[in-house]
């Protein structure tokens, strides 16, 4: 493997890993091919180049593989996003479908809203990452526009980077509301500077993005390109963000948008999220974070540990875990999160998710002993069979066709079209074998927005979303006061304020321009 240096003058003391496509299981996963290194170089300074390893900026971005390559490390910050605990504290923790249990104490804080903007690190490791990947994403962009590669791959291309700079601030503006917007190469002495922009200046800047992403990027990719973003992940995500901002018209006109046939829903849940991962990048599947592992050679790749949080303990004498045995491979648990009674209660006893989502055995046997009591696990949803310890390929799911369908529920329902709403929340519904809502039920609008609420609760558990729905909905005090029983602490501290994390004590004793949101010190 040949390792490629570019030297830039860059304003940044962290390091862009650019990276090179590997094919292997019809998908591409990301290796490390070459770096760019980052130092404070006046103009007049010379740079000290060895042709043989370094490669000037100007230089390196002049063939369309060049620019591959770079987008492909604007990339590579997803598995490490996705892969932090600090992600996926602020996103489950807190909620009124998962309990943290031996867990850290930062984590307990967050479930029992008992945190200050000095003490909470989770949210704080998720702004460093996501900021290191919009720095390298206005980078990439930026000399990709100034290249002279062939136009429609450089509008593709840009495409592919502007849909991942708006997810970077799509998470930023989840977690913490107003943020820092830039979209240029600045100097660092200007980033450190920067003040918080309205969230509704960094929405626009969003939505403008992926409006021009949708309008350049394809459908569908060959095997070798599978898991690069599409047309249809432009649309879903402009459809969310829409959705954020109670633009119902613009929402359900995006997610209509997202053809059926293109993506379809796969006949079974369980298929989805097969715990085995057979049906990585399958039809359902609109964009989801690769990971890759080789079992057979026990070599990873790019890999996550997310599993070990919601898999059964270990029995003392090894092999089995709470009693039942999952066969030769070598598992790790260190569970963290059990389920709610508030989530427990929200499936029918048909409803084939609840078997999916919450697991009381495995392979025809009962286990043992419950993830809290006589609690289930939480179930083959969140499993990977075949990992090795804390080594998981399992996949993520960013977006996928389930997500549209209930956009367009949402969405139909504020617009008052009903029946319409009905009949797109009872295609969920069908597919998971739960009783449909029919017209006799007469329910309300408000009626049929709360079923929409629960719907997703069954249907997105685990994919990262309950915190943001619950935020944008305004509902997260009285989603915590459902929860008594289960998180009284909780209860006692949660406020409205809460809907967002506070901005990171240590970035505003940087950058004094930055201030700090309501009901944080």
């Amino acid at each position: 493997m040949v390792l490629i240096q570019i030297v830039a003058q860059y304003p940044s003391e962290q390091t862009l890993i650019f990276n090179t496509i590997v094919m292997s299981n019809r998908k591409f996963f990301f290796i490390p091919i070459l770096t760019l290194a980052c130092f404070f170089l006046s103009c007049e300074k010379t740079l000290n180049e060895d042709p043989q390893s370094i490669i000037a900026p100007d230089a390196f971005f002049n063939t369309a593989d060049q620019c591959r390559q770079a987008t492909n490390g604007v990339y590579s910050h997803l598995p490490g996003i996705f892969n932090q605990t600090g992600f996926w504290s602020v996103t489950m923790a807190g909620t009124d479908l998962f309990m943290n249990q031996g867990g850290s104490a930062s984590v307990e804080a967050i479930q029992d809203y008992n945190f200050s903007s000095a003490t909470e690190a989770n949210s704080h490791a998720v702004w460093r990452v996501c900021y290191a990947a919009i720095k390298d994403a206005n980078f990439v962009i930026n000399r990709i526009s100034q290249s002279e590669i062939d136009d429609a791959v450089k509008q593709q291309l840009l495409g592919e980077n502007k849909f991942l700079r708006a997810m970077y601030y799509y998470i930023l503006t989840n977690i913490f509301g107003d943020v820092p917007l830039w979209t240029d190469e600045l100097k660092i002495e200007e980033v450190s500077q920067l003040p918080r922009s309205p969230i509704a200046e960094v929405r626009a800047q969003m939505i403008l993005d992926l409006q021009e992403a949708a309008s350049s990027l394809p459908k569908n990719y060959d095997s070798k390109n599978t898991g690069r973003v599409t047309k249809g992940a432009a649309l879903t995500l402009l459809a969310k963000i829409y959705l954020f901002d109670k633009n119902w018209q613009q929402a359900y006109e995006n997610a209509s948008q997202v053809k059926d046939g293109e993506y379809i829903l796969l006949p079974s849940y369980a298929t989805l999220f097969d715990p085995y991962n057979k049906s990585k990048n399958n039809k359902e599947s609109i964009f989801e974070i690769q990971y890759m592992r080789n079992a057979e050679t026990n070599q990873n790749f790019i890999v996550n540990s997310f599993y070990t949080w919601f898999f059964p303990t270990g029995d003392a004498k090894g092999g089995t875990y709470a009693g039942v045995n999952f066969g030769s491979t070598i598992l790790q648990s260190y569970p963290q999160y059990y389920p709610t009674t508030y989530f427990m209660s929200l499936y029918q006893p048909e409803d084939e998710r609840r078997e999916v989502s919450l697991s009381w055995g495995y392979n025809g046997q009962l286990f043992n002993r419950g993830s809290k009591g006589d609690r289930p696990w939480f179930g083959p949803k969140f499993w990977d069979l075949t990992a090795n310890r804390t080594a998981s390929e399992k996949n993520f799911y960013f977006l996928r066709y389930a997500d549209v369908i209930m956009i367009l529920a949402e969405a139909a329902n504020e617009l008052g079209n009903t029946s319409e709403a009905i009949a797109h929340l009872n295609m969920i519904k069908e597919r998971a074998k739960a009783d449909l809502i029919t017209s006799s039920d007469n329910l309300s609008q408000s009626q049929l927005r709360n079923e929409i609420m629960e719907e997703r609760a069954r249907e997105f558990v685990g994919e990262f979303q309950r915190k943001w729905d619950l935020s944008r909905w305004g509902t997260l005090v009285d989603a915590i006061g459902r929860i008594a029983d289960d998180n009284a602490d909780g209860v006692t501290n949660v406020q409205a304020h809460h809907n967002l994390f506070p901005v990171p004590y240590d970035e505003i004793v940087k950058n004094r321009n930055l201030t700090q949101n309501p009901g944080y010190n």
